[in-house]
């Protein structure tokens, strides 16, 4: 029984930014651009990889009271992570799991064994990113019943990395820019300063696309590499001439998340008769997550109603409220919430951790009633996901008093 255990586990070796310069036209100020709905992590594409390692560990047969411990020799294995999902091959069987925002690492492996399948767990985390590789460790285990008396249980650890991939890159990021421009007007030199001043990017696949606000006219694109070298053209228009400004850089992974800088320059470029225009600077990026969008879901909970000293509790969904459903929109910072079965309406925020908190109203006998919300947005294998809790008190008047709480999610 136990070398059979084993070889469900045994060793059979197998072949196994950020965007660019930019530069203020004219040099007016670049107006800031609004506070956007972001995370100050990544997507989880920054965890995306073709990860190869090795598990090892202990599996102990008891055998109608016979126990016998045997060790599990270090096995190869391959996982690929995409976007939050998890693939598993293995030289006893395949299985599936995700990856969260934090890093976090929970799977199955489904090992075949004679007429049964056994459920191996797996949980681990990502434990570093960097320029070169992602690195990820864990734990696997598993207690079947065989039938007759026997049972087994198993147990041991594994790690894995994976070399870093174009799309660890993929995601929202916000920046700024800054830096000069001179002006040469018949051997006048005049320099003056480009303010810091904000733009967005979106990367996808190697591609970066730039937005900047529309009052500065600058249009632009940008690629970056497997490496995290990034490379950019902008262009804008001077007294009828057509600017070129060029950046560079270079982007990297941590566990907070991908950071890039570079510099900008504006090659000599005559504007006029005997007046030319140059320029220089530097970039910074960011990235974050943005949770923008339509979601969906439903609150749950109690609310209690005191009338003169008679206290009724009224559960949610039920009698008080059967269409449970709650409406979400996030756009720009801002989050609108409606409660149709109520019906109630409000407004809240969302800051750059995911963080959202505000209130809705609806009226009750003539007397608003103010429901307290807030809530943690989260980016999940399936999409993003948020989870909260919402709470109230209020006095209607002639002696009675409503109070509820409770939670609600919406993805």
């Amino acid at each position: 029984m136990v070398p059979q255990l084993l070889a469900l586990l045994r060793s059979r070796p197998r072949a196994r930014t950020r965007p660019r310069a930019l530069v203020s036209p004219s040099w007016p100020a670049i107006e800031n651009l609004e506070e956007r709905t972001l995370l100050s992590s990544a997507t989880l594409a920054i965890l995306n990889g073709n990860f190869t390692g090795t598990y090892s560990g202990k599996i102990t047969v008891n055998n109608n009271g016979t126990k016998t411990t045997s060790t599990v020799a270090s096995t190869a294995f391959t996982m690929a992570i995409n976007n939050g999902a998890i693939t598993f091959t293995t030289p006893v069987g395949n299985g599936t799991g995700t990856v969260d925002i934090n890093r976090n690492i929970v799977g199955t492996v489904q090992a075949p064994y004679q007429s049964t399948t056994v459920p191996v767990s797996v949980a681990g985390l990502v434990t570093n990113l960097t320029a070169v590789q992602t690195t990820a460790k864990g734990t696997w285990s598993f207690s079947v019943d065989l039938g007759g008396g026997v049972t087994a249980t198993g147990h041991g650890s594994w790690s894995a990395s994976a070399p870093q991939t174009l799309s660890n890159f993929d995601g929202n990021y916000l920046g700024s820019y800054q830096g000069s421009v001179t002006v040469d007007n018949h051997g006048t030199i005049t320099t003056n300063p480009v303010n810091p001043s904000s733009f967005t990017a979106v990367i996808s696949n190697g591609a970066i696309a730039v937005t900047f606000p529309s009052s500065s006219g600058l249009t632009g694109s940008a690629t970056i590499d497997v490496t995290g070298h990034v490379n950019g053209t902008t262009t804008y228009v001077e007294n009828g001439v057509t600017i070129t400004v060029t950046s560079t850089g270079h982007a990297s992974r941590s566990l907070a998340g991908v950071n890039a800088s570079g510099s900008w320059h504006i090659k000599a470029t005559q504007i006029a008769t005997g007046v030319s225009f140059s320029g220089k600077g530097t970039w910074t990026m960011q990235s974050v997550l943005v949770l923008d969008g339509s979601y969906t879901g439903t609150a749950t909970g109690n609310v209690t109603v005191d009338n003169n000293g008679t206290i009724t509790i009224y559960p949610i969904p039920g009698s008080i409220l059967s269409n449970n459903t709650v409406n979400v929109t996030i756009a720009s910072g801002i989050v609108t919430v409606s409660v149709p079965g109520i019906p109630a309406t409000g407004t809240g925020t969302i800051d750059n951790n995911g963080n959202i908190a505000g209130t809705v109203t609806y009226l009750d006998n003539g007397v608003t009633i103010t429901i307290n919300f807030s809530a943690q947005g989260t980016p999940t294998a399936n999409g993003n996901v948020i989870n909260g809790t919402w709470n109230f008190s209020a006095d209607l008047g002639g002696g009675v008093t409503e109070s509820g709480s409770g939670t609600w999610t919406a993805s």
